[in-house]
């Protein structure tokens, strides 16, 4: 395999949500701020919307006063900060201990994610990788040319391109159907009778460059 640049999806794929509250906890909490939920359907709506914002926002203060304009349509500084530290304190990522293991591959390397840096800022993960979020590549996954503005931006051929993700329709058939290598990140175990090659932890990526 001729790879000169390997693109990791990030959620999922190199990093997970530390879990400090259950989700009925969140929704608790958005209630008290005015946030109501009467049917399962304005849950939906909600996550959609959440999902949504946070490709186009900076921190997590901007997140808030656009999240709680367009839910409770009126807000004030207070609730802003309120929702703003909550979200700060509740919604951490940490480095799956096999993704240690591959930052100092000896490959060009990127992330492509829908989510904001403001994210994962504490990881620091511009030291080992090129980080494309929609505000670099103006397009989401599976959108083909979210992967074109990476190869463009670092002057690799799709022939020389290794996608790794967790998501079948998101990452990788879609760089598949761009003629880059890739490979399923699986950790649980559940997808079966993978049509693509298949790896449990990146401790085995070594093993398919080599």
């Amino acid at each position: 395999m001729k790879i000169r640049l390997i693109i990791f999806d990030l959620f999922g794929t190199l990093v997970f949500p530390v879990e400090k509250l259950k989700r009925e906890e969140f929704f608790a909490f958005y209630q008290k701020l005015g946030i109501k939920f009467k049917t399962e359907k304005d849950i939906k709506l909600f996550t959609s919307l959440f999902a949504r914002l946070m490709t186009h926002t900076t921190n997590w203060q901007d997140f808030s006063k656009k999240l709680l304009e367009k839910v409770i349509k009126k807000t004030n500084q207070k609730t802003i900060e309120k929702l703003a530290n909550f979200f700060k304190e509740n919604i951490v990522y940490q480095l799956y201990d096999d993704a240690k293991e591959i930052i100092e591959l000896p490959y060009k390397k990127a992330i492509l994610t829908a989510g904001s840096r403001f994210l994962f800022s504490n990881l620091e993960l511009e030291k080992y990788f090129e980080i494309f979020t929609p505000r670099e590549t103006e397009f989401l996954k599976p959108d083909k040319r979210a992967f074109l503005a990476i190869l463009k931006k670092l002057k690799v051929k799709p022939g020389e391109t290794l996608m790794i993700g967790d998501e079948l329709e998101r990452d990788i058939t879609p760089a598949k159907k761009l003629g880059m290598e890739v490979v399923l990140i699986d950790r649980a175990g559940s997808a079966q009778n993978s049509p693509v090659q298949k790896i449990n932890s990146l401790n085995e990526l070594k093993q398919i460059l080599l």
